[in-house]
C-alpha cells in the first residue's frame, strides 16, 4: 500500500489531538468519570509522540527518536491507567513509568542507539505489552457489553505492533526502508483507525456504565440497599412466571417491624433508619442467593422465595426474625433486640400472581400483628388449575 509518511503522521497527530479534546470535554461534563481524563491524557501522549515522529530529519534525533517513542509508550501506558481507573483499582505509578524509562535508558547505549532493528524490537515490545495489559484490565465480567470491543481493539493493536518486529527484521534495515515497505501503510492505517475507534468506544463504555448505575439506583431502596417496591414486583413477577413454567412452588413472606413508630417517636429517625438497615442486613445474611428481598415502604418488607413451600417460607421467616433481633440489639432503643411480624403465602405450582401472593401474605401479616406481633402466620390461597 503506497503511503506518504508525512501525511500519515499528520493524520495520526490530528486524530490523537482531536481524541484528547473530545475526551477532555466529555470528562468536564462528568468529572466523576476519571477514566475519560486518563484516556485523554493517553491520547495527548500519543499526539505528542506522533508530532515528534513527524519531525524526523528536521528536529534533533533525541526528540524524534528518544522523546517520540517515550511519549508514545507513555500514551499506551496511560490507557492502562484508564482501565485501572474504570475498574476502581489503584493506579501504580511505576507501571506507566517503567516502559518509557527503560526506553530512555536504553537509548543512552551507543550500540543500541545505532541499531535500528534493536530500537524497533524494544519499542514494539513495550508498546505491545502495554496494549495487552490494557486489554486485560478491561476484560472484566460485570455485564457491560462495551468492554468486548475495547478489549478486542487493544488485542488487535498489540498484534499489529508486535508484527513490526519480524517484518522489520526480515524486510528492512533502517527507517527509510520502513517507509518504503509494503506493510508500512497498513500498519499506519491500523494505528489511525485504532486511535479513532478507541475514543468512541471509551465514551460509549463510560456512558453504558453510568446508565446501568442509574437504572440500578431507580430499582434500589436508597437506605437499605434492598430492591424497592417497583423492583420487587418486577423481579417477583419474573420469579412467579418461571415457577409456573416449571410447575414449581414459590412463596412470599411479608414483614412489618413491631412498634416501629414508637422507636421513631422516642429516639428519632436516625435510630429508626438504623433499625431498618439492621433488618436489611439480617435479610441479606439469611436468604439464599436466588431469593428476592425488598422494601415495600416505611417499615414494611417482603421476600420472594422460589422453590419454597409454605413450611419452608415459615422456617425462613423465623430465621430472619431471629437474625434481625440479634442485629438490632446493638441499635439504641432496641434493648435486647427489636421484633417483627411476618405473614406467609405460597403457591405450590406457581399459578398465583405476585400481587395475589403479596395480598395474601399481607393479610396473614396483619393477623400476626393483631395477635401481638413477633410471630409468623400463614394464609392459604386456592390455586386455579
Amino acid at each position: 500500500m503506497p503511503a506518504d509518511p508525512a501525511t500519515l503522521f499528520f493524520v495520526l497527530v490530528i486524530t490523537s489531538a482531536t481524541g484528547t479534546l473530545l475526551l477532555t470535554w466529555c470528562w468536564l461534563q462528568n468529572s466523576a468519570e476519571r477514566t475519560l481524563l486518563w484516556t485523554a491524557a493517553a491520547y495527548a501522549g500519543v499526539a505528542i509522540g506522533s508530532f515528534l515522529f513527524a519531525g524526523r530529519g528536521i528536529i534533533p534525533d533525541r526528540l524524534s527518536i528518544d522523546a517520540a517513542n517515550a511519549f508514545s509508550m507513555l500514551g499506551m501506558a496511560l490507557a492502562w491507567a484508564a482501565g485501572r481507573a474504570f475498574n476502581g483499582r489503584p493506579i501504580l505509578p511505576w507501571v506507566p513509568a517503567i516502559g518509557p524509562l527503560l526506553w530512555v535508558l536504553a537509548c543512552q547505549l551507543p550500540a543500541f542507539y545505532a541499531s535500528f532493528p534493536a530500537r524497533v524490537m524494544l519499542s514494539s515490545t513495550i508498546l505491545a505489552i502495554y496494549a495487552v495489559l490494557t486489554a486485560r484490565e478491561f476484560a472484566q465480567r460485570d455485564g457491560l457489553l462495551g468492554r468486548v470491543p475495547v478489549v478486542a481493539m487493544f488485542v488487535v493493536h498489540a498484534v499489529f505492533v508486535a508484527l513490526r518486529i519480524p517484518l522489520t527484521l526480515t524486510t528492512v534495515d533502517d527507517l527509510p526502508g520502513v517507509y518504503q515497505a509494503a506493510w508500512f501503510g497498513m500498519a499506519a492505517l491500523e494505528a489511525i483507525v485504532f486511535s479513532q475507534v478507541i475514543a468512541v468506544l471509551m465514551v460509549s463504555l463510560t456512558k453504558e456504565r453510568v446508565e446501568k448505575r442509574l437504572n440500578a439506583a431507580a430499582l434500589t431502596d436508597a437506605l437499605t440497599g434492598l430492591a424497592n417496591r417497583r423492583a420487587l414486583l418486577e423481579r417477583g413477577a419474573e420469579a412467579v412466571a418461571e415457577a409456573a413454567r416449571r410447575g414449581r412452588p414459590i412463596a412470599v413472606v411479608a414483614f412489618d417491624l413491631d412498634r416501629f413508630k414508637e422507636i421513631n417517636d422516642r429516639f428519632g429517625h436516625p435510630v429508626g433508619d438504623a433499625v431498618l438497615v439492621a433488618f436489611a442486613a439480617a435479610a441479606v445474611a439469611t436468604l439464599r442467593p436466588g431469593d428476592i428481598a425488598g422494601r415495600l415502604g416505611g417499615e414494611e418488607f417482603a421476600v420472594v422465595l422460589p422453590d419454597a413451600s409454605a413450611a419452608d417460607a415459615a422456617a425462613v421467616a423465623e430465621r430472619l426474625m431471629t437474625a434481625f433481633r440479634q442485629a438490632s440489639a446493638a441499635v439504641e432503643g432496641c434493648g435486647e433486640g427489636c421484633t417483627t411480624s411476618a405473614g406467609v403465602a405460597a403457591s405450590p405450582a406457581g399459578r398465583l400472581g405476585i400481587e395475589q401472593l403479596l395480598s395474601a401474605a399481607d393479610r396473614a401479616l396483619y393477623a400476626a400483628k393483631r395477635e401481638g406481633g413477633d410471630r409468623v402466620r400463614f394464609e392459604a390461597v386456592a390455586e386455579v388449575a
